[in-house]
């Protein structure tokens, strides 16, 4: 979602009397590739760019691409294949061996449907959202680049031009998307074994970093939520917050002990990561007591197991026992075991596994893993 949230913002800041502009999608990878589906970079007609769709090696090519795109005033799909030894194709010498597909398209600002715009839209959202958009199509069947935006199991914008049923397929799509946390590649066969193929992407709202302490080391913690595009907040003291405290995250006094935590806004609780780090039993153990009823999906605590097993006898004593769920969704302590010994190393732990379980991952080494780093998108068929 960072690299979205730039988008947006650089598309704002043009002015549209002195350049036109585009955006390249990934919209399919097969194989090996430094980025995956939904990586997009938006590109300037006099040659900037904010995004990327690689490692730095396919946006030289996808800028000339881009600068025809917008001079022809029509998308064209490009296909990168990194799994030949041709010196003459771009991106051979990548030695990723994936085959990368880029939809590049002129944007009309005055449009309100226009990608971006849908993008904004979906930020707005602060919910998972579905991103259909037609990959490919006979001439005069679906116009390519057309998108259908789903969130909450509603339409809530899209382009013209489909017919019922490649509109349905997309809906259908969507909500497979939607339903598995996966993006996903569709088709739509039409006589003559000819078909419309579609891309589903699924964009999710950025993880919320929720920290419940005041002391100097939120800081490391916040820094990295910055640097990773995470929504932060942190509740505590007032008066034991280090002024840098305030440009890194949404401060709200107190919402812990004797505190509302609706006053934390902490929106789709799906994406909410709660960790605990008042350095203060009595505080964290009323902050835990507090977030357990809470949907939160990530809680963790600082400190010692022995620490964490007296929080938990205390709160059995109150009647408050823990589920198998509460049990997965609590870490403590929190972080993976990298050794860490400094607040920073220790703030790389914690939004490590962070990443790790909202990723779905484990977080070992990937030198250990068998078969791709990446799962593949869902494929589907409209009958």
């Amino acid at each position: 979602m960072k690299e979205t949230t730039a988008i947006i913002a650089a598309y704002d800041r043009l002015d549209f009397t002195k350049v036109e502009v585009a955006l390249a999608t990934v919209i399919r990878v097969e194989g090996s590739s430094y980025r995956r589906e939904g990586a997009r970079m938006l590109i300037t007609s006099d040659g900037q760019w904010t995004g990327g769709i690689s490692g730095g090696c396919l946006e030289g090519d996808a800028l000339r691409k881009a600068q025809r795109a917008i001079f022809l005033q029509k998308p064209k799909v490009v296909t990168y294949d990194t799994t030949q030894d041709d010196p003459f194709q771009i991106g051979a010498s990548l030695g990723c061996n994936g085959i990368i597909d880029v939809l590049i398209e002129p944007l009309a600002p005055e449009n309100p449907v226009n990608p971006v715009e849908l993008l904004k839209i979906c930020a707005q959202q602060g919910a998972a959202a579905a991103l259909a958009v037609v990959t490919a199509s006979p001439e005069g069947e679906a116009p390519v680049g057309s998108r259908l935006l789903f969130c909450n199991g509603q339409l809530l914008a899209g382009t013209g031009g489909l017919s019922e049923s490649c509109r349905t397929a997309m809906e259908k799509g969507a909500a497979t998307a939607l339903r598995h946390a996966h993006h996903l590649h569709g088709e739509v066969p039409l006589a003559a074994g000819q078909s419309i193929r579609f891309f589903v992407e699924l964009i999710l709202p950025p993880i919320h970093l929720v920290l419940f302490g005041s002391n100097y080391d939120v800081v490391p913690l916040l820094e990295l939520g910055q640097i990773l595009g995470w929504k932060c907040t942190v509740t505590g003291d007032l008066k034991k917050f280090k002024k840098g405290v305030f440009r890194l995250a949404n401060v709200v006094p107190k919402a812990g002990v004797g505190g509302d935590l609706a006053a934390l806004k902490l929106g789709d609780m799906n994406r909410v990561a709660a960790v605990l780090m008042a350095h203060d039993f009595t505080t964290d153990y009323s902050n835990l007591k507090k977030l357990l009823p809470a949907a939160v999906p990530y809680m963790a605590m600082l400190g010692p197991q022995k620490r964490t097993q007296r929080i938990l006898d205390d709160l059995e004593k109150e009647g408050i026992v823990l589920s198998p769920e509460d049990e997965k969704r609590l870490h403590a302590p929190a972080g993976l075991d990298i050794g860490a010994t400094s607040p920073e190393a220790i703030a790389l732990s914690i939004a490590a596994e962070i990443q790790a379980c909202f990723g779905g991952r484990d977080g070992g080494f990937l030198k250990n893993k068998t078969g791709p780093i990446y799962e593949a998108a869902l494929t589907t068929h409209a009958s």
